[in-house]
């Protein structure tokens, strides 16, 4: 039996099961064959659903490292030739979620609001939101995907280690983009590794929109702008964790390229719900969460001061906008 009927009679959860142990360790091109030649026998949102959970392995071999890594040109091109076409033939309104770590989903570099380390208030909420506003079906795994600069290393053990390091904070199932130790040196290199990625994961799921949430530290801006200007018409914009203390001028300019700055995650949620990423609901679920998140940090007076005027600023917006 081919690999053709097989995979039109196999269940895709299956098929997931069955492909993921042949692109560990060494891959040979009989092995590249055989995942190239079943993937391709799969077609409509059967084969967007086989994508997904390829991309949802709970380690570093995901769906980019299968094509990206383990594939030779001319067995990636074909894959990539039938993702596009899928794309086309049953495109979908689903949202890729893609965020950056430092300074975004944890408090680590420029950032001096909350103690080193903190996790920021609201952050999970908002991307959970996210993950089950925009999907077609909530409970479908792989939206979520975090993109860094960070080195994967060999064997993808830093890729691993920063995935281990978000897996008890309640997110949803996700995936990690990783860099190299050539992209850490500049901003600008920094910024090229990102933008590497979301071309990467674009190009694996052609049929979604996108955003991206980063923060003001790390030339993010800068990388969503990029994304939004290209001819893709897929990037629903950016949210921007403000960690230098952007004017207002700086804003409203970054707002005119589709970067969309805020303080804390209700400022996010805010962003978010006039985009139409998430409903009113559940843009104040986020709200409520990063309130509840600021009460609990242990901060300086006038640490907790600050937070909570512009808190109590982003949550008025909330309710206007």
């Amino acid at each position: 039996m081919d690999s053709s009927t097989v995979s039109a009679r196999v269940p895709t959860e299956l098929l997931a099961r069955l492909i993921g142990p042949l692109h560990r360790g060494r891959v040979t091109r009989e092995d590249q064959q055989a995942i190239v030649d079943t993937m391709t026998a799969v077609t409509g949102a059967p084969f967007h659903d086989l994508k997904y959970r390829l991309n949802a392995t709970g380690d570093h071999h995901d769906l980019e490292h299968l094509v990206f890594d383990h594939l030779d040109e001319d067995l990636q091109d074909r894959l990539l030739e039938h993702i596009a076409a899928q794309a086309q033939a049953d495109p979908t309104s689903d949202l890729r979620v893609l965020c950056d770590i430092d300074d975004t989903l944890r408090c680590a570099l420029h950032d001096d609001r909350y103690p080193r380390g903190t996790v920021y208030p609201g952050v999970v909420e908002l991307l959970t939101q996210l993950d089950r506003g925009a999907a077609a079906d909530p409970g479908r795994v792989g939206d979520l995907t975090f993109v860094t600069a960070r080195p994967g290393g060999p064997a993808g053990l830093i890729e691993e280690y920063t995935r281990d390091g978000l897996a008890d904070l309640g997110l949803p199932p996700h995936s990690v983009l990783g860099g190299s130790l050539l992209n850490l040196h500049t901003k600008a290199a920094i910024a090229e590794r990102k933008l590497q990625n979301m071309e990467r994961d674009h190009l694996l799921f052609p049929e979604c929109r996108m955003v991206f949430v980063g923060d003001s530290g790390q030339a993010d801006g800068d990388v969503g702008a990029e994304m939004a200007a290209r001819p893709h018409d897929h990037v629903v914009g950016t949210l921007l964790h403000d960690v230098t203390g952007l004017d207002g001028a700086a804003r409203a300019a970054w707002a005119e390229r589709g970067v969309h700055v805020f303080d804390t995650y209700a400022g996010a949620a805010g962003h978010a719900l006039r985009l139409g990423l998430l409903t009113r609901e559940q843009a104040h679920a986020v709200a409520g969460a990063t309130r509840e998140g600021v009460a609990r940090l242990d901060l300086e007076p006038l640490q907790r001061a600050h937070l909570e005027d512009v808190l109590t600023a982003e949550e008025a917006d909330l309710r206007i906008g």
